[in-house]
């Protein structure tokens, strides 16, 4: 498992040569919003330097990089995509189905192998984070994920 916060902070290798391509600066969700597929890689160039990488193409590794797994030839005509990102979890509402509020999403926990959602680390309050700790909320089968909110089933919070 790892962290949005944490793989945010990753550095893209060009598995050809060693050299840095870039830093991870977001990902794209898929389309029901709980698969990371694509990353967005932020290259040194001042104009047209942001990439989307397909999850696929990129392996995970335990110092903080990425290896690029591809022809860095491909990773230079994604930089003349125009990139939407689109939706964004952190500080995303939670609530029941009766619509109370349960908290809010400090940070996402993702597979590093398939890059599925597997929940969320979500505060209560600043309270309740000092007293308690943050908690961790899977991301269950029946959650509704709007752009809004995210809505969790009342059996699921049984």
């Amino acid at each position: 498992m790892i962290r949005y916060k944490q793989l945010v902070t990753y550095k893209v290798i060009n598995k050809e040569t060693g050299e840095i391509m870039g830093n991870i600066l977001d990902v794209i969700y898929s389309e029901d919003l709980k698969k990371v597929n694509y990353l967005v890689v932020k290259s040194k160039n001042l104009i047209k330097n942001k990439a989307p990488i397909s999850y696929e193409d990129i392996q995970l590794l335990e110092n903080h990089q990425a290896l690029y797994l591809k022809d860095s030839k491909i990773f230079r005509k994604k930089l003349e995509e125009d990139i939407n990102e689109g939706f964004k979890y952190i500080d995303k509402e939670i609530r029941n189905e009766d619509g109370e509020c349960i908290g809010y999403v400090k940070d996402v926990v993702i597979n590093k192998l398939d890059g599925l959602i597997e929940g969320f680390i979500i505060t209560e309050g600043v309270f309740e984070d000092l007293f308690k700790g943050r908690n961790y909320m899977p991301l269950f089968e029946n959650t509704i994920i709007e752009e809004d909110c995210i809505f969790i089933s009342n059996k699921d919070l049984n």
